[in-house]
């Protein structure tokens, strides 16, 4: 955790110095995702650990974190970087980081923790697992398409909403905003639904939204599409991590931190190849991102189907354990 915020921080500090495109790579690409994927894994782990019956709402609650932050950092940006200039600008952005990162770093040094053998940073068994794997590889269909609105959604606002520049700036603030609903607000039915119906739910309302996107042209439309994105989008970051917690992804609770790290680790692949993808399909200069948002459904429908036996294999094991306890 010490290590990730570390190379966080650092890369914005980097960032604010950079002044060619290879030097914000560099700071800003590897050495700030290298450090927030550092960082993500163990916090994950800390509160999957933690809890057992409220895990998917503790995971929701601490996952609003990162949806404030995607909210305030780029206001925070938009609002000083004409004032003080991009190096400061990103400079306070890491300073608020530091400071956040050592209250978690405290919280996290303050918990108590059991002596443990040192693991693999892989468990070769969950490879042998169809469902484990069927469900990474629907999680890296997820990835390729999540990006694709995150990414285009100022430009679409501007090049076919026709928004105000200002507007379409604050699109981008709308739906990280919205994504603090699907965080939580579906995790407070946890007793009644399993989270990975939760999850598929959520993933098939994804392909929808990706196909009526085609059709939200108008300001008032646009703007509603995004809400209602952003509240999906919030599902399909946090779901994952309560659900691969189950007997059935992670038969030992002990490699819990090695199979978040494997299931993130695989669906990352999407994570990178699917905005370059998507910009490979859109074309700004004529204002058509049609290519790219049918792109982006018919992965999530991909996902949705690759689902089907792995929630197929929760329902049975939750049933026969229900049966010998009865």
């Amino acid at each position: 955790m010490m290590s990730g915020s570390f190379l966080t921080v650092f890369g914005l500090m980097m960032t604010s110095l950079a002044t060619e495109y290879y030097q914000i790579l560099l700071a800003q690409g590897f050495c700030v995702g290298l450090g927030g994927g550092i960082s993500y894994i163990p916090a994950l782990t800390v509160i999957s650990t933690s809890f057992t019956a409220k895990r998917p709402i503790a995971i929701g609650t601490a996952s609003i974190g990162s949806s404030v932050g995607a909210v305030i950092f780029p206001v925070m940006f938009r609002q000083l970087q004409p004032k003080i200039g991009f190096p400061w600008a990103v400079r306070c952005i890491g300073f608020v980081s530091l400071l956040m990162a050592i209250v978690a770093c405290i919280i996290l040094y303050c918990r108590p923790v059991p002596k443990m053998r040192a693991r693999s940073l892989v468990d070769w068994q969950a490879f042998r697992e169809p469902s484990f794997m069927l469900f990474s590889v629907s999680l890296t269909l997820v990835m390729l398409a999540y990006y694709v609105p995150i990414f285009y959604v100022a430009s679409y606002a501007r090049t076919v909403v026709h928004t105000t520049t200002s507007l379409s700036f604050y699109m981008v603030a709308i739906v990280n905003g919205s994504s603090v609903f699907g965080r939580v607000v579906p995790y407070l039915l946890v007793a009644y639904v399993k989270p990975i119906t939760i999850l598929m739910i959520s993933v098939t309302a994804s392909a929808i939204a990706m196909f009526t996107w085609i059709a939200a042209t108008k300001t008032a439309g646009f703007i509603v599409w995004a809400c209602y994105w952003g509240i999906l989008s919030g599902v399909l970051v946090t779901a994952p991590t309560s659900i691969v917690a189950h007997p059935v992804f992670c038969p030992n609770v002990n490699y819990m931190g090695t199979r978040l790290g494997m299931m993130w680790g695989i669906s990352s692949f999407g994570a990178l190849a699917g905005t370059p993808i998507a910009g490979a399909l859109v074309n700004l200069d004529t204002a058509n991102f049609l290519r790219a948002q049918v792109f982006a459904g018919c992965m999530m429908v991909g996902a949705v189907l690759l689902q089907l036996w792995p929630g197929y294999k929760v329902f049975r094991h939750d049933r026969n354990r229900d049966q010998r306890q009865a």
